[in-house]
């Protein structure tokens, strides 16, 4: 199976996962709390407690560029009033407020959610290939038969526990995420950790820093501007912890978020801010992309040039970065060297998640920085 990835021509490093690149479990975890509770109900059940907001729907997780048209969410109506069987659905109970994250099903359930429980603009059914008689019609004005249908509709319910490690929930939705159009990884991510962490990801990725330093490329269609950010966050609160598993570690940063403090978030978000606001005032529009001559024409940004650069600025004084912004062109002119240098250019363009790559594009732009933060301390 393979993971969803946007195609993006601004991206580099926007990696398929095969078969052996899919996230795997590094720590060891007890295979018993692995708790699975798999019900067959019927539809008014989930109606009710969608309505009850016992179900999170998760309107910020709605993907804008595949939310279902009339006609879609129309016939899937239709399917359920020919009492045809819909696929599982796939639900994460959060250790928070007990209420299950819609994993995988989504867009089906919004769908129903429009026709049966909204009033104020409800969905009228359109596009019908069989049930014409319906055509325009919209819940209220079906009859008690229709509604019954409805609502005595069998389905298949998945539900991962709370109880169920949240690195091991997201390898199972990895496996199981085939149908339809599947989640990327920062998707499932989302969906796991909500709370703190999902808002202040959202937070930075809507930072005109980030905007301005990604040069508004970075589409946040299936949460990819989110991904950058994530990324940033894990490699600059725990680098040394990385293992080589870069899904569990990315996971793992939004878990030590969920328990971050306000006054800490509010502080990682400054340092994030002074970090793009830098990163820029060094290469402009040119940033996060590689270089190999100047006459070439602009790069793709690359994730593994973002994480890289980002972070290790992060790390600087105000003062430190003042001095990068004043050396930029020489800074610049490293840099095109750094990215002809054939090691230094496979850690940013191959097997980027692994460690020995991670190791030397770290430590080379580290290496490239404090060239110019020693030489103005003489």
């Amino acid at each position: 199976m393979k993971c969803g990835v946007i195609k993006n021509e601004e991206i580099e490093n926007e990696e398929l996962y095969d078969s052996n690149e899919l996230s795997e479990i590094t720590e060891p975890f007890d295979p018993t709390l692995i708790d699975v509770d798999i019900a067959v109900v019927n539809l008014g059940s989930v109606i009710e407690d969608i309505e009850d907001n016992d179900i999170e729907l998760q309107p910020d997780f709605q993907r804008s560029d595949e939310a279902w048209d009339i006609v879609r969410k129309s016939r899937l109506i239709e399917s359920i009033l020919l009492g045809l069987p819909l696929p599982a659905f796939y639900f994460s109970e959060d250790p928070l407020t007990n209420k299950r994250v819609v994993i995988d099903g989504l867009q089906r359930l919004t769908a129903i959610k429009d026709f049966v429980l909204n009033t104020e603009n409800p969905l009228k059914l359109k596009g019908l290939q069989f049930l014409h008689k319906l055509e325009g019609k919209v819940y209220e004005e079906l009859g008690r038969g229709d509604k019954k249908r409805i609502k005595s509709l069998k389905i298949t319910i998945n539900t991962l526990r709370k109880t169920t490690p949240s690195n091991v929930k997201f390898v199972i939705f990895q496996r199981v995420n085939s149908a339809g159009v599947p989640l990327t990884s920062q998707e499932m991510r989302h969906a796991l950790y909500q709370g703190k962490a999902t808002k202040f990801l959202k937070e930075l990725a809507n930072l005109q820093s980030f905007k301005d330093a990604t040069d508004n490329t970075i589409s946040s269609s299936r949460m990819l501007d989110r991904d950058f950010v994530n990324r940033f966050l894990a490699f600059y609160i725990a680098f040394d912890e990385y293992k080589g598993d870069l899904d569990s570690f990315m996971s793992e940063a939004l878990n030590k978020l969920n328990n971050m403090s306000d006054d800490e978030l509010n502080e990682i978000q400054n340092i994030f801010d002074k970090s793009m606001k830098c990163c820029y005032g060094i290469f402009g529009a040119d940033c996060f992309r590689k270089r190999l001559k100047r006459e070439d024409g602009r790069y793709k940004i690359s994730k593994a040039i973002f994480d890289t650069l980002s972070v290790n600025v992060a790390k600087l004084t105000t003062e430190e970065q003042e001095i990068l912004i004043k050396e930029q062109e020489h800074l610049k002119n490293d840099f095109m060297e750094l990215c002809n240098n054939k090691d230094f250019d496979n850690s940013i363009s191959k097997g980027t998640a692994k460690i020995s790559s991670i190791k030397i594009r770290f430590s080379e732009i580290e290496r490239m920085i404090n060239k110019y933060l020693s030489k103005n301390d003489n």
